[in-house]
């Protein structure tokens, strides 16, 4: 069952403002679109009611994301009430305070940040790369925001083992701070039970995918 929308929110930018102001990297590992937009936005929000934190740099590394959000400033009337208001003052996704990080060698790993990267599951790719390397700092912290299925590292940390294998078989020590909040937008139990019985149907076949 999802937490409510408010509540997850708040526990997640919290909790990303807890790792930087201790001064810690905050990774956020995603899928490239649809959720990576969203906490964006958050992200972009709550940025600008923080000036405390403006001089915490915020970014998000995914070539696929970055030409898609084009897409998302341009189709403004697709989004939710919340958003086309906002659209009133200037575009929401025209973010103030992130930027895009084109690839590790222009990173400048040096302090506090944010870095949304994929993929989500920490197969490989950079979200890998950067928790592999901020792994055995305590300051530092990753937020596991969406599914990850077994036999993934993300599925792995979120059992708390004190120990992870690095990509070329090296073990190293976990110290991070590992979170779980998720924005599935898939609907939770009470979603679905709540669709079925307003439908009543006679039959319910169940499909995957």
């Amino acid at each position: 069952i999802h937490e409510p929308r408010r509540v997850r929110e708040s526990r997640f930018t919290q909790k990303v403002a807890q790792i930087v102001r201790r001064g810690g990297r905050c990774l956020l590992p995603v899928f490239a679109l649809g959720r990576a937009q969203e906490l964006l936005l958050i992200l972009d929000e709550f940025w600008e009611a923080h000036p405390d934190l403006q001089h915490i740099p915020i970014y998000y590394a995914s070539a696929l994301a970055k030409r898609c959000m084009s897409v998302y400033q341009t189709y403004i009337n697709m989004m939710n009430d919340s958003v086309r208001r906002r659209y009133d003052v200037s575009n929401p996704f025209a973010f103030k305070f992130v930027s895009s990080l084109k690839s590790i060698e222009h990173f400048s790993d040096t302090g506090p940040c944010v870095v949304m990267a994929s993929p989500g599951m920490l197969q490989s790719g950079l979200s890998r790369e950067l928790f592999e390397r901020w792994c055995t700092d305590k300051r530092n912290g990753t937020i596991l925001c969406g599914y990850a299925v077994d036999g993934t590292l993300a599925k792995h940390i979120m059992t708390e083992p004190s120990t992870i294998t690095r990509a070329d078989g090296k073990e190293l020590p976990l110290r991070c701070s590992v979170d779980y909040i998720t924005f599935s937008a898939h609907s939770d139990f009470l979603q679905t039970s709540g669709f079925i019985d307003a439908l009543r149907p006679s039959n319910i076949v169940l499909v995957h995918g």
